[in-house]
């Protein structure tokens, strides 16, 4: 008889290609807890091809990233508010960002952070690897984070760093560069790409740039078009640009003004370009008009949307994901719309609510593709352009000290009105008293003891806090009458107790008492011989 292998064998008896297929379809969050399973699957999940299979098949996310800045007269940091599978927020604070960071670009799972330090760091948002690079020897005293951009190239297995750099031409619409300076991960110097006339640097500030298919594309102003705006094309590859016109498109409609907002975003993986105008009548009514490039070489464009937005506005550079789109009000509420056809006006009574930034300012938040990935930063560690943080800085310095206390009083306060509850909880079962108290436990502090609440977690929080306060009258009232009904019912018993323990004491002071002798019944009682 064959003798059964044992648990450790087991795992050897599927085949490579099979794990593969199961762990691909894993999330990065159980993928890092699977690499101490053994040898195997470690070496699986840090394989470049795996990293890349996996990237492949995860599904792109919204990240909303909210610049610091102060409103109602207080200093809020730079957070990122991430989107899963469900649309719902995340709770927790991404600790790669900190405060201070500017988010540049997203990609594979990578981002790119701008500070006024002299680094800019590219991390990891799932794993939480992370490196800072030396920012180019040149750049203008008025660099700002519009100004960088990163991208990956398919065909090189590069990423890369762009950088426009403020010339001292002007264009005609403003603020432009004619330096391009790229650095390439892994590299030990930045190189500089000279433009083949002045481009416009304030269309880069406002209409953000993208990563598609390896090559970033921004806009530029063009006068010959009704559009006012062309795209540039700059190949990851070659690192060479090109220009693309827009399509001719009419514009003119008497209820609505011609285009004032532009984006350059990505649709499907495809180059996409978006036009704003607002109606003459209302100036918080707009019309979205979305254009595709469907091939490159041929620069043929395809009219992908035209939406009606009631009162709203799209946030950029990414504001549609699959078959919704993204959208905020003034008030400081950001919504999602299913995408229902080509042509459809905005209806706000199907408008999903995703959360409340207030009292931020709209201005400073920015939407983005986001994915998990496991790509990996160690590679590029031994560049001669990485740099070693400052021990004092992020959430470290003395400007965050004051949000920090608020942050972690109100994890203690949430803790504490936990623990209230469960012993109001205990005392009514004691008592026999019914209360309906439900506050959720806060999170488990040993899964994550370095993560903190994020700001819009902080506000649910204490709304919730303050709600559960307002609610503990009525528990309280009930626990009160209860105590007291049983304060009561122990008062009339104890008369009797007293008598109960006097007559036990007398008794024993007597002494045992004789027992009584059981007589024994007469057979001739017995209902057996009775007779009728």
């Amino acid at each position: 008889m064959a003798m059964k292998p044992t648990k450790k064998k087991r795992l050897t008896w599927l085949p490579q290609d099979i794990i593969e297929l199961i762990l691909v379809r894993l999330p990065v969050s159980n993928l890092l807890r699977c690499r101490v399973v053994c040898k195997q699957w470690d070496g699986i999940i840090r394989d470049p091809q795996f990293t890349m299979a996996h990237l492949r098949r995860a599904r792109h996310r919204p990240l909303l990233f909210f610049q610091r800045g102060r409103a109602s007269g207080k200093s809020f940091p730079s957070e990122a508010v991430l989107f899963d599978e469900a649309w719902s927020p995340s709770t927790r604070d991404v600790p790669v960002i900190d405060p201070d960071d500017f988010l540049c670009a997203s990609c594979n799972g990578l981002v790119c952070l701008y500070s006024s330090n002299s680094t800019i760091k590219i991390a990891n948002l799932a794993t939480g690897e992370s490196m800072h690079l030396a920012k180019p020897v040149k750049y203008a005293p008025q660099d700002q984070s519009s100004f960088y951009s990163f991208g990956f190239s398919p065909a090189t297995n590069e990423y890369k760093i762009v950088h426009f750099l403020p010339g001292q031409k002007l264009h005609p619409a403003g603020a432009s560069f004619s330096v391009i300076q790229v650095y390439t991960l892994g590299d030990d110097k930045w190189r500089d790409i000279r433009t083949l006339e002045v481009v416009s640097l304030y269309c880069v500030k406002q209409s953000g740039v993208v990563n598609v298919d390896g090559a970033m594309y921004w806009l530029t102003h063009d006068e010959e078009s009704n559009w006012r705006r062309a795209v540039i094309s700059f190949d990851l590859r070659d690192e060479c640009l090109e220009l693309i016109r827009l399509p001719e498109v009419d514009f003119a409609d008497p209820a609505f003004a011609n285009p004032f907002c532009y984006w350059i975003t990505e649709i499907d993986s495809k180059v996409s370009v978006a036009a704003v105008q607002a109606r003459r009548d209302s100036l918080l009514a707009r019309k979205l008009h979305i254009w595709t490039l469907d091939n490159k070489v041929e620069k043929s464009w395809t009219q992908k949307y035209s939406i009606e937005l009631p009162a709203l506005s799209v946030l950029g550079p990414h504001f549609i994901y699959g078959d919704k789109i993204i959208m905020h009000s003034r008030n400081g509420g950001i919504y999602c719309h299913e995408l229902t056809s080509q042509r459809f006006t905005i209806d706000a009574t199907k408008l999903v609510k995703l959360l409340d930034f207030s009292p931020r300012s709209y201005e400073n938040t920015q939407s983005y593709m986001c994915v998990k990935s496991l790509v990996r930063l160690d590679a590029y560690k031994k560049a001669g352009m990485v740099r070693t943080r400052k021990r004092k800085e992020g959430w470290k310095l003395k400007k965050w000290e004051a949000w920090e206390h608020d942050r972690s009083k109100i994890e203690e306060l949430w803790r504490s009105g936990h623990r209230i509850q469960q012993r109001m909880h205990e005392m009514a079962h004691v008592i026999g008293a019914a209360i309906s108290l439900n506050l959720p436990a806060p999170p488990d502090q040993q899964n994550s003891p370095h993560r903190r609440l994020n700001w819009v977690e902080q506000r649910r929080v204490t709304d919730m806090l303050e709600s559960h306060v307002d609610s503990l009258d009525a528990p309280w009232k009930v626990l009160v009458q209860a105590a007291d009904a049983f304060s009561s019912e122990s008062k009339k018993m104890t008369p009797a107790a007293d008598q109960a323990k006097q007559r036990n004491e007398e008794e024993s002071e007597a002494g045992p008492s004789r027992p009584k002798r059981k007589r024994k019944p007469s057979s001739r009682f017995d209902s057996s011989t009775w007779t009728t």
